[in-house]
């Protein structure tokens, strides 16, 4: 599924999960002066052609932090079913024709830096799955071009997104890239404290 670098990109941040394991919203978690998921909104809501939200549990309190960003705000009553519903509404709701990248709405360090490396590669390689990696891991966010829109929506929810991002390995393209942020997030309280040592009072 080569294609070139033209065209849409649109960001699709995911932040519908109920953060059961942190015992808090962990969206709205304070660091260095703004909820998390506020870094992560500008941070590509700048960027990209469009960017969405994908909102469930708690909606409204997540929403209501964000209107001063240049993201949509959708919501995904599907919530529960998994992270793989939440990517299949983030897909319905933005351009048709646009490629997509897939960020986690709990990694506020993000950063613009590689948000533009991602789409640099976009325009010079011809795969259609762009993954970037930090010490031989992969991270997020991913890009993953248009041609696997209809492959997205069809995936059973027990199957998830992995079906998509390791089942063509032919046509992914893996980016080292300098910031082992890209492969951290925040599920657990251990996890908020390591990520507020990065941010200043």
């Amino acid at each position: 599924m080569r294609a070139d670098g033209t065209g849409r990109v649109a960001g699709i941040i995911l932040a519908a999960g109920m953060s059961t394991r942190m015992g808090q919203l962990k969206q709205l978690l304070p660091l260095g002066g703004r909820a998390a998921i506020e870094w992560i909104a500008e941070v590509v809501g700048q960027r990209l052609d469009e960017a969405v939200v994908v909102l469930g549990h708690r909606a409204e309190e997540i929403a209501s932090v964000l209107a001063a960003y240049p993201v949509r705000r959708v919501v995904n009553t599907d919530y529960q079913t998994g992270m793989l519903s939440s990517v299949q509404c983030g897909v319905q709701a933005v351009d048709p024709a646009a490629d997509y990248l897939i960020c986690l709405g709990d990694q506020p360090r993000l950063s613009g830096a590689v948000v533009e490396q991602v789409l640099q590669e976009r325009n010079q390689v011809g795969e259609g799955i762009i993954i970037p990696t930090a010490n031989g891991k992969r991270g997020h966010p991913v890009l993953i071009r248009n041609a696997y829109r209809a492959e997205i929506l069809g995936l059973p929810l027990n199957v998830g997104l992995n079906a998509v991002t390791r089942g063509h390995p032919e046509d992914t393209h893996e980016l080292p890239v300098a910031e082992a942020a890209i492969l951290t997030d925040m599920d657990t309280p251990v996890d908020y404290q390591r990520e507020l040592a990065h941010w200043p009072e």
